[in-house]
């Protein structure tokens, strides 16, 4: 049982150092971050190190249940709208766009009202499934437009389908694991479980962002180096010798 219980703290720490991660990449890369898109993700990154910290911080010198389950809430909050924002500047119907503009809206009076209405002493995990759920479809649906029309440059070339890899598999990854914990959670041995699946979840997560910052440092070198030279004579050049 202590060797578990070093095994999820170990987890947990990881997870806790792989969640700021993704902002010292973005700092990193600052003059990579051109589109709307990767600005929208550069500040996903900073509000997710910030309630980290904060949540370091309450666990270390005045832990609180109670302020623990309302730094997830708003955390919930700002994620949700991020996400949408992030999506949003990419899809081209309209009509998606706005759906996405009054699922964020709808979803943080859902949030204030499931706080308000739960016992202070358990959490509902409502929210946390009902997102999971949306940014699935939601980045499923993103994945079949790209592919429909996007021609021109590889898929994995893309710092966006890294990101949409990484949010993918913490949504659906985690989406049955909050659907059933409700029912799971007087089992024995369920929050060892919960814990290792969530941090080892959300590790693979903070990796793919990482790996998302990268591409996008490369594909914008790659760029650079493939334009054509302004003085190019192509009027001189034979690309083939006749030696007959």
């Amino acid at each position: 049982m202590n060797k578990l219980s070093d095994i999820i703290e170990i987890l947990l720490n990881i997870n806790y150092c792989t969640e700021i991660i993704p902002l010292i990449f973005c700092l990193v890369f600052a003059k990579k971050i051109t589109t709307d898109s990767l600005k929208v993700f550069f500040v996903y990154t900073a509000v997710s190190a910030v309630f980290v910290c904060l949540s370091l911080i309450a666990q270390r010198y005045f832990y609180s249940y109670y302020f623990n389950v309302v730094l997830i809430r708003l955390f919930e909050g700002f994620e949700f709208i991020l996400i949408c924002i992030f999506y949003r500047t990419l899809f081209k119907n309209a009509k998606i766009k706005n759906i996405l503009i009054f699922a964020a809206f709808f979803f943080v009076i859902f949030c204030i009202y499931n706080f308000i209405q739960s016992p202070k002493a358990e959490f509902d995990f409502i929210p946390l499934v009902v997102e999971c759920f949306f940014f699935t479809v939601v980045i499923l649906y993103y994945f079949f437009e790209a592919m429909r029309e996007n021609f021109t440059t590889p898929l994995f070339h893309l710092p966006v389908f890294w990101i949409s890899i990484a949010f993918l598999i913490y949504f659906s990854g985690n989406f049955f694991l909050f659907l059933f914990t409700k029912s799971m959670e007087n089992e024995p041995n369920f929050k060892s479980q919960y814990f290792i699946i969530v941090s080892t979840i959300t590790i693979i997560k903070n990796i793919l962002l990482c790996t998302a910052v990268i591409v996008n440092k490369n594909l914008a070198v790659h760029k650079n180096n493939t334009s054509i030279p302004s003085n190019l004579n192509l009027d001189n050049f034979e690309p083939f010798n006749n030696k007959n």
